[in-house]
């Protein structure tokens, strides 16, 4: 995970630990941290439960480093 990634993930902690809506630009950072970590491309989408994987794969990825 890129330092600027890591930070993004650190400072917007409740956009991974609560359930709400997101804005596009939310969208599109957490699903360039999720392809940064798994090494391939994601698209973004509005799908909940791709969201909700997203964000499992994120938090994984950040309490590992």
């Amino acid at each position: 995970m890129k330092p600027e990634h890591r930070q993004y993930v650190k400072d917007n902690m409740l956009l991974f630990t609560q359930s709400r809506s997101y804005t596009p630009e939310e969208l599109k950072m957490m699903f360039e941290i999720l392809a940064d970590v798994t090494n391939t491309p994601q698209k973004v989408t509005r799908c909940g439960r791709c969201i909700e994987t997203t964000k499992k794969q994120i938090l994984f990825h950040y309490g590992r480093i």
